[in-house]
């Protein structure tokens, strides 16, 4: 059973004392390797052991289950097992969505999922038959066939990896036996502190939420933080479930994020109240599918939050994305401009 582990907890005070030509870098570089050390931890354990299958990752959302999951698939193959990845995000179903009261749709549960199409693709990859996995676009937020190009297949020695919110449901990884399968709970796990505590893993997460929306999935800061209140209901609904039938806690905040994050959510955030102020922002993208025929579900509260985050996070020094390593799980949320 996995359970929360090495919380990192780090001030504004030691963020400035880091800043420097020789410190930065050794900062940012030995934040990485704590994480790739657990990576490397990880698939050890499981390319000793022949008769692992299967590997199911899950998290909550913006917790970078995605570059774990392709990094610890990189780290299989230099191993000489061939590692298949799966994400389960390309499974999306969103003709039958329930909202809450406020009108927010919920594409957090897994019955947005198709379930039974994952669950006989992972039965079929698993007795050695080769599938055609589909695809989602998030742009358009419909579900689309894969192309024949990406064909997969495990072969004799493969390892199949599974990652998606939820990874971890007995939905999902219910049919692979327990000796033939190993399970992983991927979030961050720390806070910042500046006298009082300024973030913690909740708003880490939604920083980095912010940011990926905008330059991945044409959402604004304030439709994001709209439409948080709905995911946090529902991960409550699964988090402790999840969480301890993992055999693996991974925890994925790295010490000098809020270096790159916060200024660049502090950006995305200011953006959108200055379209607030013109008149000219955008409805949430989130609320398109709501019956409740709503721009937003409570743009008041989300205006509230967007101005407390940016007192937050203008306490935190900055440095340029530029010294975010390639490989960096960071690149999930702060790559492709929009």
């Amino acid at each position: 059973m996995a359970e929360l582990r090495d919380r990192i907890d780090i001030t504004v005070e030691e963020l400035e004392e880091s800043l420097g030509a020789v410190r930065l870098p050794r900062f940012i570089a030995e934040s990485e390797k704590s994480f790739v050390g657990r990576i490397d931890s990880i698939c050890d354990e499981i390319c000793s052991d022949s008769n692992k299958r299967a590997i199911f990752v899950s998290g909550p959302t913006s917790s970078g289950k995605t570059t774990f999951t392709l990094r610890l698939s990189n780290r299989i193959n230099e191993r000489g097992r061939k590692a298949v990845h799966l994400s389960l995000d390309d499974y999306y179903n969103l003709s039958d969505i329930k909202c809450d009261r406020e009108g927010r749709p919920d594409f957090e549960t897994i019955d947005t999922l198709d379930v039974d199409r994952i669950q006989r693709d992972i039965k079929a990859l698993l007795n050695g038959e080769t599938i055609i996995p589909p695809f989602f676009d998030f742009n358009l937020r419909v579900q689309k066939e894969g192309d024949p190009s990406n064909a997969i297949c495990l072969g004799d020695d493969g390892v199949l990896v599974v990652e998606g919110l939820h990874g971890l449901s007995p939905r999902v990884s219910g049919e692979c036996p327990s000796e033939q399968c190993s399970k992983v709970f991927i979030m961050p796990y720390g806070n910042v502190y500046c006298d009082s505590k300024i973030m913690d893993s909740n708003e880490i997460r939604l920083i980095r939420r912010i940011i990926r929306d905008y330059r991945h999935r044409s959402a604004h800061a304030l439709a994001t933080i709209d439409y948080w209140p709905m995911i946090q209901k529902s991960e409550e609904k699964y988090y402790e479930e999840y969480l301890t039938c993992a055999d693996y806690h991974v925890n994925s905040f790295l010490a000098y994020e809020s270096l790159i994050v916060a200024p660049m959510a502090m950006n995305d955030i200011r953006e959108a109240l200055a379209k607030v102020e013109k008149g000219t922002i955008e409805p949430s993208v989130f609320m398109e599918k709501s019956p409740s025929g709503k721009s937003f579900a409570d743009l008041s509260a989300a205006l509230v939050k967007a101005n407390k985050l940016m007192g937050h996070l203008g306490k935190i020094p900055v440095i340029s994305p530029e010294q975010v390593p390639s490989e960096s799980i960071l690149n999930e949320f702060i790559g492709d401009e929009h």
